[in-house]
């Protein structure tokens, strides 16, 4: 059974005595518990290096515990904090779906304004084209 170092341990119950630490084999990382009053204890965080791989858990997981816990800090600066922190995700994907859909009527606008125009019933259709066959006069070398 693999278990992290002792001196990890320690400092993670000494941020709470609920906490835990324990090796997940489906997953093949540690992972930091929290013992409820009833059932099964909460996944908090599973510890990975920076590749995905396996690791032990160390003092940045302890921090990454410490910055989850609200009752550290003030929590009218933290709930304005995360207000802005989602006003800001926001208008990245507002921008990032801006960008996607100029990418993609840059290259196919008569395709994307024959499309419009179907659904809309506006503006004329494209014209059906056929294939013209050439048929040369005379004779031909070939």
């Amino acid at each position: 059974m693999i278990t992290p170092e002792r001196g990890f341990m320690k400092n993670l119950k000494a941020l709470d005595k609920r906490l835990n630490c324990v090796f997940r084999p489906e997953h093949e990382h540690f992972v930091i518990t929290y013992q409820r009053n009833y059932g099964e204890p909460v996944n908090l965080h599973c510890v990975k290096a920076d590749d995905g791989g396996f690791r032990q858990p160390d003092m940045r997981d302890l921090k990454v515990i410490y910055d989850g816990d609200m009752t550290n800090k003030n929590a009218k600066e933290e709930l304005a904090k995360r207000a802005y922190e989602m006003r800001q995700y926001d208008e990245r994907q507002r921008e990032k779906s801006r960008d996607n859909l100029k990418h993609m009527t840059r290259l196919d606008k008569r395709q994307l304004m024959s499309a419009f125009n179907q659904a809309h019933g506006s503006g004329k259709k494209n014209a059906t084209f056929r294939k013209i066959d050439y048929k040369p006069k005379g004779e031909v070398f070939k």
